[in-house]
């Protein structure tokens, strides 16, 4: 047998003090039953790699950021989803940047410095394939929910721009007021359905399905001549929702005349696939259990 040289003698076993060969060791002493060491192998590479992108190294973050994990957008709800079983991503949030001083600097007000710290990092947390809700950023930012929901509501009446945050996006929450920017932009703006989702921050399906909702109540409290309550019960809708769109309607001005053109914007749209390794953007998911 040829005798191996002196120096990997002495220094090959040092090459196996490592974090993933340690939890190959721990996995067959523990879980014998788990499988052999091909299937320790996997095992181990698919630990490390969640640790990689869970834990980020100092590196990658400048000051004034910090990691999160947000929901994952890719990942619409269903009912009654915990959150124990909702994909999360991991996101680099910017905190504290250099304009943020700057413009406290200059004497900017401290809620219109913050509402652009919010705009910003949802929109980064959107850039990197996630999602956050108001609470996260009541959180991260140490202020109320309520605090933080005003601040974007004063943000979006000010510059007309939505901010992406998982009410809007995964179409959750009491509230109608995405509805009304996303029938605004397709109906007095004339955007299309398109258009409309991409500046709404919403789904092309998503914007088709609010439009449609908002032609049948029209048709159950204008042509028919229904009540909130009777239009709820017709279209399968809560008794709140109908109220706030035929609120809207009003506001809108909806008539006959623009039904056509209302329906036209409602083109079929393929279902969205469940979110796969390969689909943009381009991070990598995971379950919490």
């Amino acid at each position: 047998m040829r005798r191996r040289p002196r120096a990997e003698a002495m220094y090959g076993p040092l090459q196996a003090k490592t974090f993933p060969m340690a939890l190959s060791h721990f996995l067959a002493q523990e879980f014998p039953h788990l499988g052999g060491p091909k299937v320790r192998e996997l095992f181990v590479a698919e630990v490390v790699r969640l640790v990689e992108q869970f834990y980020p190294t100092p590196d990658r973050l400048r000051p004034g950021q910090t990691v999160w994990l947000a929901v994952d957008k890719r990942d619409h709800p269903k009912d009654h989803q915990p959150m124990t079983e909702t994909l999360l991503v991991p996101v680099i949030l910017t905190l504290v940047a250099a304009q943020d001083i700057g413009a406290l600097a200059q004497g900017v007000a401290r809620p219109q410095v913050t509402q652009q710290i919010i705009a910003r990092i949802h929109q980064e947390a959107q850039a990197q394939g996630g999602v956050l809700a108001e609470t996260d950023t009541a959180l991260l930012l140490a202020a109320s929910d309520g605090y933080i929901s005003k601040l974007i509501n004063l943000y979006e009446k000010r510059t007309g721009q939505v901010i992406p945050r998982r009410g809007t996006v995964h179409d959750l929450g009491p509230t109608v007021s995405h509805k009304a920017k996303i029938a605004r932009k397709a109906l007095l703006e004339r955007k299309s359905t398109a258009q409309t989702a991409s500046t709404t921050h919403h789904t092309p399906k998503s914007v088709d399905r609010y439009l449609l909702d908002l032609t049948r109540c029209y048709i159950c409290l204008k042509r028919a001549d229904q009540s909130i309550a009777q239009t709820a019960f017709t279209t399968g809708l809560s008794f709140n929702l109908v109220k706030e769109y035929a609120a809207l309607i009003e506001d809108l001005g909806l008539s006959d005349d623009q039904l056509p053109e209302v329906l036209a914007k409602l083109k079929p749209t393929e279902p969205e696939p469940p979110p796969t390794a390969d689909d943009p953007p381009a991070v990598s998911k995971s379950y919490v259990k």
